[in-house]
């Protein structure tokens, strides 16, 4: 053997391990790129094998409400009336934009009367506050009239003291607020 002195054979572990770390990551980016080629290609009709085109009837009823709401028609005809009910009259449709400046008119010349078949709206259910609506208290019963002039003479009889005279007059009754609590309750019973 002769020749040069060669260096020992020794493994070369920190480009194994380069290498490797890199043939790692370029397959992991690979699947992944892939896999996104495959969803990006197939979404739509993964969409229509889970969902099967379930939004087809709204779109078609919401087609036919938007063509009802912009046409002049006839309303169903009303049911026959039952013998002690007066006959209710035909109605009619009109666009929707015909009906907001009809109802805008009538609101600038009376804002109480906008639903003929309610009447007027002149009186407040609900307090005008922010929130959860409060309903109005009603108002506070009118004190008792006082007792007869005759019933307040010194001579007149059954004027005298303890006599009872009077003792059927009407007391206000209590303010009656609901509590929330509903018949059987532990709360309204007592329980």
């Amino acid at each position: 053997m002769s020749g040069p002195k060669r260096n020992p054979d020794r493994l070369n572990t920190i480009g194994i391990v380069v290498v490797g770390i890199c043939g790692a990551v370029l397959v992991y980016v690979t699947i992944v790129a892939l896999e996104a080629f495959y969803v990006n290609d197939t979404s739509e009709i993964q969409t229509m094998a889970d969902y099967g085109g379930q939004d087809t009837s709204a779109k078609s009823l919401r087609a036919e409400q938007l063509s009802r709401i912009n046409e002049y028609a006839t309303n169903p005809k009303p049911a026959a009336p039952k013998a002690n009910e007066a006959a209710k009259p035909q109605t009619y449709r009109v666009p929707i934009d015909v009906a907001i400046t009809h109802v805008l008119k009538e609101a600038k010349v009376d804002p109480s009367s906008l639903i003929p078949q309610v009447g007027r709206s002149d009186k407040n259910t609900v307090l005008p506050i922010f929130g959860r609506p409060k309903i109005i208290p009603p108002p506070p019963a009118a004190p008792p009239p006082p007792p007869a002039a005759a019933a307040a003479t010194p001579g007149a009889p059954g004027a005298t003291a303890g006599s009872g005279a009077g003792s059927a007059a009407v007391l206000p009754s209590a303010p009656q607020v609901p509590t929330g609590a509903g018949p059987g309750s532990a709360k309204g019973n007592g329980k």
